[in-house]
């Protein structure tokens, strides 16, 4: 990225340069406004606004926005010291996690957590300040924390688990198996993009637990995970037992605990007796044979389907008295062949020599056609069955295990948050992770965080988006300026890309290892000359 602004910026200025030059030209004044008519300040590149730290919502269950460098315990958070539930070193939890500012951050200073290594398993909780208790039906439970996939996704998940209060939840040991009451978030891997809404249902008569998936939300999911901006995902769950779900503050799905999770929450009411038989005399053909139905008389099945073509005739050339393999004269019994042992030796088999160029050897025989007088089997057409009583189906009684569960709303007390992933992409940054029990106080502390880091990363946008704007201006009317680029720039950029190739694959020579610390880890520099302002860090290559 060091390189990339670098260039970025020699663009923008030589551009603007060629700006100053171009002949004046009246101005509308009414253009140097916005629609509001408040006026459009100038975005210098690079310019980025600082971070303020937000006001935590009163009464927060949990509230983390990464205030400051330091390590992921510095910040409250516990790494797994487990294994997924499996025997394979390769599923250890080794993805490291680093508290730092994302490399493409719109904001100085806005410090995220940090998923940093490929292809590896990630597992990271932190206790929430108290536990949440599904107990209450004036609040709500909401859940709400952004995510920046800052080099898209190709394969993997970033979505939190809430894990279940227990006196023996020990965050040391979170895995896999660790219990959790609900599971929200993204999810990729190939073309399928998900958005995971999934609650851990207790059965109220039995205590067997079971999950429950909320429908899959009714809009495009790829932008979320290709476009490399901060997105936030909010989950609302109120003791009406609905639900909703939001993608950047807009409603992408929302419906009923009772009525749209799968498998139901309440399960049917009544089932099918399984100790009911089909009765003996219980037809349920609804097609039969005609009974009527006669075979033809001259119907001959005795025909076959397929006969030899008799206009056949061997083909010239072909050498009906050649085999078209014969023993392999060079061939020699090994020496440590016994005929006791191994039975009596022959040479293997050859393609006959003499057959090589004739279109064939050995016997002859000739090729199949079909047999126009072939009819095949007769049988009788189908016809509706007078009999017929539908299908047979097990008489329904009461559900033995049923049971009607109007309040699912009563989740599992929620003790911990976590994450426990796979990714393929490193990079992922999580920020303004937040639950509180009331929409309101996400939406204030979204506008304080999630809010301004779009708007940033808007701005930035346009920045970029300004430097190949003038780029376009000064290029159509100086088509020239394309070669200039081409030299000034992308030229040197090449050179400086295939010296560094070079660089990495050359081995050090014996007399350069050997030389001190203070020469080897002195950057290497090259200026233009002494004058130039711009200087190409070649310590980029190292």
């Amino acid at each position: 990225m060091k390189w990339h602004n670098s260039i970025i910026a020699l663009l923008y200025l030589f551009c603007t340069h060629l700006h100053a030059h171009k002949p004046e030209t009246k101005i509308n004044k009414a253009d140097n406004f916005k629609a509001s008519g408040q006026p459009t300040p100038a975005t210098a590149v690079g310019s980025k606004p600082r971070f303020a730290p937000p006001k935590l919502p009163d009464g927060a269950y949990y509230a983390q926005y990464f205030p400051g460098p330091g390590s992921p315990a510095d910040h409250g958070l516990v790494l797994s010291q487990s294994k997924k539930d499996s025997d394979e070193l390769a599923d250890k939890y080794d993805g490291q996690w680093s508290v730092e500012v994302p490399d493409s951050s719109a904001i100085e200073g806005d410090y995220a957590l940090v998923m940093k290594s490929p292809a590896k398993h990630y597992a990271i909780s932190a206790k929430l300040d108290r536990p949440f208790v599904f107990d209450q039906p004036d609040k709500q439970f909401v859940l709400q924390y952004d995510v920046k996939f800052q080099h898209g996704m190709e394969c993997g998940g970033a979505y939190l688990k809430l894990l279940t209060d227990s006196p023996s939840l020990n965050l040391t040991e979170f895995t896999d198996r660790t219990a959790y009451t609900i599971m929200f978030g993204p999810d990729k891997c190939g073309p399928e993009h998900k958005l995971h809404f999934i609650l851990r249902h207790r059965c109220p008569a039995t205590g067997n637990v079971e999950e429950k998936h909320a429908r899959k939300p009714q809009v495009d999911l790829s932008a979320y995970f290709n476009d490399k901006r901060t997105h936030l995902y909010t989950l609302v769950v109120s003791s009406d037992n609905s639900f909703q779900v939001y993608i950047d503050q807009v409603l992408v799905n929302n419906g009923s605990l009772l009525e749209d999770l799968q498998p139901p929450v309440n399960p049917p009411p009544d089932a099918d007796d399984s100790t009911d038989q089909k009765p003996a005399d219980w037809d349920d053909r609804e097609k039969i044979p005609d009974p009527k139905a006669v075979r033809p008389a001259d119907w001959d099945e005795s025909q076959s389907e397929f006969i030899d073509d008799a206009q056949a005739s061997v083909p010239a050339g072909w050498l009906l008295d050649e085999p078209p393999t014969v023993p392999d004269t060079t061939a020699k019994k090994p020496a440590d062949w016994d005929d006791d042992i191994d039975g009596a030796w022959q040479p293997a088999h050859i393609e006959n020599p003499k057959c090589k160029d004739a279109p064939g050897c050995g016997p002859w025989t000739r090729p199949k056609v079909r047999n126009p007088l072939y009819r095949g089997q007769w049988t009788p057409p189908l016809v509706d069955n007078p009999a017929y009583r539908g299908a047979w189906r097990p008489r329904r009684i009461a559900n033995a295990d049923g049971f009607v569960d109007k309040q699912p709303w009563k989740f599992s007390p929620i003790g911990a948050i976590g994450f426990e992933l796979w990714s393929v992409t490193e990079g992922v940054a999580f920020d303004n992770l937040l639950i509180v029990d009331r929409k309101p106080l996400a939406d204030s502390f979204a506008d304080q965080t999630w809010s301004i880091k779009r708007q940033a990363e808007r701005q930035q946008d346009s920045a970029l988006q300004a430097v190949f704007d003038a780029v376009r201006d000064a290029t159509n009317d100086r088509p020239w300026i394309w070669a200039a680029l081409l030299v000034g720039v992308v030229l040197p950029l090449v050179l400086l890309i295939a010296y560094c190739q070079r660089r990495s694959r050359s081995e050090r020579s014996p007399q350069s290892r050997g030389r001190g610390r203070e020469q080897s880890e002195r950057p290497e520099r090259s200026r233009f000359n002494s004058d130039q302002y711009f200087v190409i860090d070649l310590s980029i290559c190292k």
